[in-house]
């Protein structure tokens, strides 16, 4: 540690411009994420704008190999390429991490209204035009590559990847920090592989932008703020899934959550990765959520005779199952129950158990003592009915007999 930094005082020493303002701009660069993140909401997006415009301004003008070149179309498709699956893997890892870690769940709620404080198409062009580009000018272009010629690429790529992510703890979220840290080191390694800036500020982008957005998305369907508000993780890859234009009965006279296509998109893309990751590793993975089993529940599409999967939490009642149709709390079914209603044979894999099951759905008084039981075991269900005007439906799933 006191070799390090004796090193990093003989850099300054010895630096020129450039070294000076790399190992500078990194305080500057945590002072301004702790405006952003802990002065005015109103004043987030510009005050990161600003900071990290700033810094990446002059890291242009002292790196020669960090001036600006124009983006090929081989750098947009293979950042969308990277970006994508860096966005399908923080998913994942963010889903597990929230639920080991309590402080996560809040600090990702805290996100969510940030995430709110501007307008989509605003914030969008703060991080595509000014966040992203200037933080790789900076970070990667001018802390890495001054750091690749005293430390090497490698040791150069994990130190960059260490001090981006210490300059986002003075942001006080460990959500934060957390993505901020895989995001850079991804990035980092990268770099040191050899791509340019411009992919780096593409892939940056391509992660950062439908990240957000998500978090937007989930505010919209998430608990209420204010006193007495839950702080309980939002469920999306446990909760039922689809188009809640897909009703049972005509729409008329209901209401409920507002689903937009892009939450749809993202609580789909969750529900792939969970089902993905739960069938490979034979239920090892994915098999509990927020103290609940979680099984994978196969039903048959109408329309095309095609398999249809969703991971739904499933509460045992002696040798039957149940599960909960409640999208949340929207105004309309998922498309797992409109399904059932066409065809209710099904196929429920718990664990690294799986069987044929048919369902049926409950109602008078076996529906509220199971309502009961379910509410008590997630009481996430309860806020979900009250967002919505209808009776959210409760389907008891039973091996199915084996002479069928």
């Amino acid at each position: 540690m006191r070799a390090g930094a004796r090193r990093l005082a003989s850099l300054v020493r010895r630096g020129d411009t450039g070294s000076r303002l790399a190992v500078a701009g990194v305080p500057v660069c945590a002072a301004g994420l702790a405006l952003a993140f802990r002065g005015p909401s109103r004043a987030h997006w510009r005050t990161l704008a600003l900071t990290h415009g700033a810094l990446g301004l002059a890291a242009s003008v002292v790196e020669p190999s960090a001036r600006h070149r124009p983006a090929t179309r081989d750098d947009v498709v293979a950042a969308f390429r990277v970006g994508a699956g860096m966005f399908v893997a923080g998913t994942l890892v963010d889903a597990l991490a929230r639920r080991a870690v309590p402080r996560l769940a809040a600090d990702a709620t805290a996100l969510r209204a940030l995430a709110a404080t501007a307008g989509p198409v605003r914030m969008c062009a703060h991080l595509l035009l000014v966040v992203a580009p200037a933080e790789e000018l900076f970070w990667r272009g001018l802390v890495q590559g001054r750091l690749t010629r005293r430390l090497g690429a490698g040791r150069a790529a994990a130190v960059t990847t260490l001090l981006y992510g210490l300059a986002h703890v003075p942001a006080g979220n460990a959500a934060v920090t957390g993505a901020a840290t895989g995001l850079g080191g991804g990035l980092s390694v990268l770099r040191a592989r050899g791509a340019s800036l411009e992919r780096l500020a593409l892939v940056h982008a391509f992660w950062v932008v439908p990240t957000l957005l998500g978090e937007r998305a989930r505010r919209a369907g998430g608990p209420p703020r204010g006193r007495g508000a839950s702080h309980r993780p939002y469920d999306h890859t446990a909760a039922d899934q689809e188009d809640p234009g897909m009703t049972t009965k005509p729409r008329e006279g209901r209401t409920g959550r507002p689903v937009t296509r892009w939450s749809r998109f993202v609580q789909l893309a969750n529900n792939a990765v969970h089902v993905a990751l739960y069938e490979r590793t034979g239920g090892r993975l994915g098999t509990r959520m927020l103290g609940n089993q979680v099984g994978i529940l196969t039903t048959v599409r109408p329309r095309d005779g095609q398999p249809y999967s969703v991971p739904l939490f499933t509460f045992a009642d002696g040798p039957d199952v149940i599960v909960v149709a409640s999208y949340r709390g929207s105004a309309g079914h998922p498309t797992w129950y409109r399904n059932l209603l066409a065809d209710p044979d099904a196929v429920l894999r718990v664990g690294d158990r799986v069987r044929a099951v048919r369902a049926r759905v409950l109602e008078g008084d076996e529906r509220a003592a199971s309502w009961r039981h379910v509410v008590r075991r997630f009481e996430g269900y309860a806020e979900y009915q009250r967002r919505t005007t209808r009776e959210i439906p409760l389907v008891r799933l039973s091996p199915r007999p084996e002479h069928d």
